[in-house]
């Protein structure tokens, strides 16, 4: 527990279910799975370019509307 594991994609949970059990499924039928039907995501999120400027970033939050309803 000290330190925290996951997938990086759900490319990697199909190779680990294809090695640790044998199981062959679809890169699609896994993300089906996983998503919607475990209601699970991804442990380790996708990285952020390094052009990224937070400034703008905390400037398009507090702009944008939080609601599209029309």
């Amino acid at each position: 527990m000290s330190q925290p594991q996951g997938f990086k994609s759900y490319r990697e949970i199909q190779e680990w279910l294809n090695q640790e059990f044998s199981i062959d499924l679809a890169y699609k039928s896994v993300h089906k799975i996983i998503r919607y039907k475990l209601k699970a995501k991804l442990k380790i999120p996708r990285s952020q370019s390094q052009k990224t400027k937070p400034q703008v970033q905390d400037a398009f939050k507090k702009n944008s509307k939080t609601s599209s309803k029309y």
